[in-house]
């Protein structure tokens, strides 16, 4: 399938770069809000770039396919719901070097990067992007979800519209409500509601000059 990525950073240029090298798809330009179009380059990774707003104009659903190369959880749902109302599919990113089960489930537009140990009995929704993570077996990951680095025990539950940041760990059997922020490095050993935001303590410098340490000394 012919796909236009959604997105001009650094994101977008790392998804370029898989979907050319591992996946079945050709990408043929990128698109972005108009409002955020570069002023004068029209080109990125030496391919066409449109704005949203013209997408149907230029790249019809007819004949290409979306992927959004955003990782902000509302914006990533505003764009895929609208593309989807304007009758575009969606290419999913599964890395062939991640480690994945043939039972897998996942919804449309899932991207899986290959740094995943994902354990059988695991579903994945819709739109839901997951990199460097290992899910535990019996895991259910709901829509619209973000997930970087995060460790999850068997049988979670992540809800809807989550957002969950490097090195947090999640324990078994925890249901992780909806539209929850967790940061960085946390532990979340209870159920959460809806909406909850979490924060793990940044780690704060010690006091002693690293010259004093054995391993630094000359």
């Amino acid at each position: 399938m012919k796909i236009v990525i959604y997105g001009l950073g650094k994101q977008a240029e790392m998804v370029h770069y898989l979907f050319t090298h591992d996946s079945p798809h050709q990408v043929a330009a990128f698109c972005v809000d108009a409002a955020y179009l570069p002023a004068e380059n029209t080109l990125f990774s030496g391919l066409p770039v449109v704005s949203f707003e013209d997408l149907t104009a230029h790249y019809p659903a007819t004949d290409y396919g979306l992927h959004i190369a955003v990782g902000q959880v509302k914006a990533r749902q505003r764009i895929y719901e609208t593309a989807k109302a304007w009758g575009y599919s969606f290419a999913s990113y599964i890395s062939s070097k991640a480690r994945i089960w043939p039972d897998l489930i996942t919804g449309e537009h899932v991207f899986i990067d290959q740094v995943m140990d994902i354990h059988p009995c695991v579903s994945v929704g819709n739109n839901t992007m997951l990199i460097g993570c290992r899910i535990g077996h019996h895991t259910r990951i709901g829509d619209h979800v973000l997930m970087s680095g995060v460790t999850v025990g068997g049988g979670a539950t992540v809800g809807d519209n989550t957002f969950i940041g490097m090195g947090t760990v999640v324990n078994e059997g925890i249901s992780i409500g909806q539209n929850n922020i967790i940061g960085s490095g946390c532990l979340i050993s209870r159920s959460t509601a809806d909406y909850a935001v979490f924060s793990g303590a940044a780690s704060k410098p010690r006091a002693v000059d690293a010259k004093r340490i054995a391993l630094f000394r000359k």
